[in-house]
């Protein structure tokens, strides 16, 4: 493939970002889009942002494109490479960090980064070498950005491979002291995760002093990984270090002296260097925490998330050896205050709730990894954090569910009035959806419900006042089965034994079983009865008389409700024991006499074979493929072919189609023109009459490329559906092949595609097909493009005389004159085109359209779909073809001079 344009190149990108793995499949191998894309990454032809957006594939999706550690050297190795041919210029400082930062991730992702790896050699002597260029006193502040990434990149090997650094801490602290440029901040960052987890190496492996760690100036330590990857946060209590005094001194300096100029840092840097701090201290014993505390005074009153953050961590570190009880109330009172306050957007309040959720208490009662409350709290507390009926969905959830922990955890009347207020709250939104509020209004409900129930499902009072509501909401609106079958779902999942849910879902069977019956709500209560159906411990008795009553007053309904009327009956199957197993035979068999449905009848016949043929155990087996398998007995057997029933159902991806369309040619779908004895001013006005949109057939044979080898030599029953890259093209209709073989000629199909307006598209196609094997695939083939030429369509000219012909041109030329339409529009083109070669040019590309010749001239009519029509005046100057235009959409000149361009270009 030839080198790509700036254009080119931006489309390309597009389309690997919308999907790579087809983008790969249809460009053919992984490797082979990556050597082109380094290569191009040198051409000078393309500007520094479009090679940005080049390099951002390999820094987005680096293991898909080097799929191993060998493919990431070599990629690594050609952008320092490249980064060398750049040299120390200082043009393109974005495309340079951007080559640093890539190369990094591809050695990183792929596993290639190793001591064995000459690239991360030289990768890591560069970074070094970049981050040494102290207060830019050669590369000049325009090198600065440079000096950032390096730093950034270094912090990110030591991130991926902790401890490599470890021996190194004396020249880093060195460079993080003299840095007194804003890039000061990477200095900083770099130095302290390498301080943090070098301490970790030391305290695993027990071998040095803390001293020597602190003045090393060595190489690099590639076998520390091993020992820190795996370790982690919850092992830190069994890290411990027990330093000299000498030791010990020389780190609170250095501690001391990050502390005191954190300051300078950002408050996402600071949040940073206190953690890892934080952690380091924790691990020497002798040191005492204390030595955060003036940065605590400080940060106690900030409103940045970040700090914020930080000092939870290191309260959760610390506990109460750094805070105090006095501490833990303040930043309690002071996460109320902002979870409430007005001028703070939503998600930060909710950031406040959620760190309520998750306080580090001094003394915690639990593990810390669930939610729960601190001691402190109490529904007086915290009585401005009640939810409001005008507040968002996640403000009103959030509140809520932090409300109801308060007030099932707490005891008195003040419990028991919050309890009340909150399902005062819940009734509320339950009568907005009542009150036709809307999904919005249906979702809020129901995730209220929910929380309502987790915390006090065992109340009676409360969930009897809340299952009536739902009743009535369900009475009103059967729409809302599947919220309630969701609902029911997830509170039998976190509530163990007897719970609300088993008496609200016997409430709900008792009601629909009373109602009316509707054809049109027929489905919905079905759907909810399939669903209590698969509980064993409510009754089945009043479904059981539903379904009978269908059957009697004939109302069975159509295919979508026998289907989940079938699962009703497939579920109560499942039950142990059969709940009326007679009962539940002589309805399988009603249906699959009485139903309007063949698939229906014949699905019900299959269940009511196997319900008076097998007994409880093998009916199970058979209905349920994840059930026990025992020995190899005949119920094992029939696990065996309903797991391989299962996957005859399944349909299986599969990454490589095995078939092809291939572009055969173009017809046309164009109304038959008017007789020849139609005079020219009449045929003019019935071109631009309104009629039924002409359509656009193209001719394609589907290609098998499978293995000749079954079971893919046959495939059966391929059905191919198109979905069109945007909005320009009504949907186009599947297309279904009864076989395709490997041994037999392509088949000849047509696709049909009605444009709503005459624009160039790309449509992708997904293809279903089934093995002789009896399982279904599904896979992507290559996409078709369907260019500007594509839509040229012949105007269906009568039988005329070439004069006649002329005189209609011109006539026609006549009604698109700009001032006759506000859509029409003139454009002229020059093409350097000689007269001895134009003839030829217009003979290849437009012979179905030319409607009158002259010497030296040709006079083209063209129609798109769905109704739109081009002329063309072409005419032969000295040394170049003049091409006039007129048309009846404007909005189709650009397009139109790109291909005359790309015709005299290809030529």
């Amino acid at each position: 493939m030839g080198p790509r344009s700036t254009e080119g190149w931006t489309s390309a990108v597009a389309s690997f970002r919308s999907c790579p793995t087809a983008f790969l499949s249809a460009y053919g191998a992984s490797d082979t889009f990556v050597v082109e894309l380094l290569q191009e990454l040198r051409s000078e032809k393309l500007g520094e942002q479009i090679k940005v957006s080049m390099l951002s594939l390999l820094l987005e999706y680096p293991t898909l494109l080097c799929p191993d550690a060998k493919a990431g050297q070599e990629a690594a190795a050609s952008l320092l490479s490249f980064f060398a041919q750049l040299g120390s210029s200082p043009r393109l400082p974005s495309l340079r960090c951007h080559l640093l930062f890539t190369t990094g991730t591809v050695l990183l992702a792929t596993d290639a980064f190793s001591e064995d790896c000459q690239t991360s050699h030289e990768y890591l002597t560069l970074l070094f070498h970049l981050a040494s260029d102290l207060n830019d006193r050669h590369g000049g502040p325009v090198e600065r950005p440079l000096r950032v990434a390096a730093c950034e990149c270094l912090r990110e090997v030591e991130c991926c491979h902790p401890g490599l650094l470890s021996q190194r801490l004396e020249t880093l602290h060195s460079l993080q002291q003299q840095e007194t440029s804003p890039a000061h901040q990477g200095y900083t960052l770099l130095y302290s995760l390498a301080l943090r987890n070098a301490i970790f190496l030391l305290a695993r492996r027990g071998q040095g002093t803390l001293g020597e760690l602190l003045a090393g100036s060595g190489g690099l330590v590639w076998g520390a990984r091993k020992e820190l990857a795996d370790l982690p946060l919850a092992a830190l209590d069994q890290l411990f270090l027990l330093p000299s005094s000498g030791d010990l001194k020389e780190l609170k300096s250095v501690v001391s002296a990050l502390l005191d100029s954190s300051y300078l840092l950002s408050p996402a840097a600071q949040s940073h260097l206190l953690w890892h701090l934080g952690q380091a201290v924790s691990v020497v014993r002798t040191q005492s925490p204390a030595i955060f505390k003036a940065q605590l005074v400080r940060l106690f009153g900030t409103a940045d998330l970040a700090l914020l953050h930080a000092i939870l961590q290191l309260k959760s570190l610390f506990t109460d050896s750094l805070f105090t009880p006095e501490d833990e109330a303040f930043l309690l009172r002071r996460l109320v205050g902002m979870a409430q306050h007005p001028a703070l957007p939503a998600p930060v309040k909710l950031f406040h709730l959620d760190c309520l959720l998750h306080f580090p208490e001094n003394r915690p009662l639990g593990s810390g990894n669930e939610e729960g409350l601190p001691v402190l709290l109490t529904p007086r507390t915290i009585s401005g954090l009640f939810p409001g009926l005008f507040q968002d969905q996640g403000t009103v959830l959030a509140r809520l569910n932090l409300l109801c922990l308060v007030c099932m955890d707490s005891e008195g009347p003040a419990a028991e009035q919050g309890m009340g207020y909150l399902l005062e709250h819940v009734l509320a939104l339950g009568g907005l959806v009542a009150g036709n509020g809307g999904q919005e209004a249906s979702r809020l409900f129901f995730r209220a419900v929910f929380l309502f129930s987790r915390y006090f499902g065992s109340r009676t009072q409360p969930m009897t006042e809340l299952t009536h509501c739902l009743l009535d909401l369900y009475r009103q609106n059967c729409a809302l089965a599947p919220n309630v079958i969701n609902l029911l779902d997830e509170v039998w999942a976190v509530l163990e034994g007897p719970s609300w849910a088993g008496s609200f879902a016997h409430a709900l069977q008792e009601l629909i079983v009373g109602l009316p019956l509707q054809e049109k709500e027929l489905s919905w209560h079905l759907r909810v009865l399939a669903r209590l159906a698969k509980e064993k411990d409510i009754p089945q008795r009043s479904t059981m008389q539903f379904l009978r009553r269908l059957i009697a007053v004939d109302q069975l309904g159509d295919w979508r409700s026998g289907q989940v009327l079938l699962s009703v009956c497939r579920n109560l199957m499942q039950l142990q024991p059969l709940p009326a197993p007679s009962h539940l035979a002589d309805l399988l068999q009603a249906v699959s006499l009485c139903h309007v449905d063949v698939d229906v009848r014949d699905r019900a016949r299959f269940y009511y074979t196997l319900l008076t043929n097998l007994s409880d155990e093998k009916l199970g087996a058979v209905l349920v493929p994840q059930g026990p398998v025992k020995a190899r007995t005949l119920s094992s057997s029939i696990v065996a072919d309903s797991e391989s029933f299962v996957a005859s159902l399944t349909v299986h991806p599969a990454e490589r189609a095995p078939m092809r369309l291939e572009r055969v040619g173009k017809s046309s779908d164009v109304p038959a023109a008017l007789s020849p004895e139609q005079d020219v001013d009449n045929y003019c006005q019935w071109l631009l009459e309104p009629r039924p949109p002409s359509q656009l057939s193209l001719t394609y044979q589907l290609v098998h490329l499978g293995p000749p080898s079954p079971p893919w030599d046959l495939l059966l029953c391929v059905v191919l559906r198109f979905v069109c890259s945007d909005q320009h093209y009504e949907p186009v209709p599947e297309l279904c092949v009864p076989c395709l073989s490997a041994h037999h000629p392509p088949r000849t199909l047509t696709l049909t595609l009605q444009p709503r307006c005459p624009y160039p598209t790309r449509v992708n196609i997904f293809a279903v097909y089934t093995t002789h094997k009896g399982l279904t695939y599904c896979s992507q083939l290559e996409p078709l493009e369907v260019a500007f030429p594509d839509l040229f369509l012949p105007l269906m000219v009568p039988a005329w005389p070439t004069e006649k012909r002329h005189h209609f041109f011109g006539a026609f030329w006549h009604r698109l004159h700009p001032d006759s339409n506000e859509a029409c529009a003139e454009s002229l083109v020059c093409l350097p085109v000689p007269p001895q070669s134009l003839g030829r040019l217009v003979q290849d590309n437009f012979a179905r359209y030319i409607l009158a010749e002259q010497s030296g001239s040709y006079e083209i009519g063209m129609a798109l779909p769905p109704q739109y029509h081009i002329l063309l005046q072409v005419q032969s100057t000295e040394d170049s073809a003049r091409v006039n235009i007129r048309t009846d959409n404007w909005k189709l000149l650009p397009s139109l001079n790109n291909y005359l361009l790309g015709l005299v270009e290809a030529s």
